[in-house]
């Protein structure tokens, strides 16, 4: 029996970023970024998926997430690394006093 597979998108990510031209004027590129995910029809399960920037009539094809945001220079900071530990939390409290 042959395999029936179907294709979704999903927005995942969007912005822009300020290009400055030879001319010395400043254009504006918005981007978004689309998880393109492929399903087998039956069991709906995926099969694959990439992330596709779309940006000024192109598309880059990348493997992850991360790897579509280094291309917009975006970079997030996830917020357990700006959270103050246990003990962290418990100096700066003390040194307040």
């Amino acid at each position: 029996m042959e395999r029936k597979l179907y294709s979704f998108d999903s927005i995942v990510d969007r912005g822009f970023e300020d290009i400055e031209e030879e001319s010395g004027e400043t254009r504006r590129i918005h981007w978004t970024i689309v998880k393109r995910t492929v399903a087998d029809q039956i069991s709906r399960k995926a099969v694959s998926q990439s992330y596709v920037l779309q940006r000024d009539g192109n598309d880059g094809d990348f493997p992850t997430l991360g790897a579509a945001r280094n291309a917009v220079n975006k970079t997030i900071v996830h917020p357990e690394k700006l959270t103050l530990s246990k003990a962290e939390h418990a100096a700066a409290k003390s040194n307040s006093r």
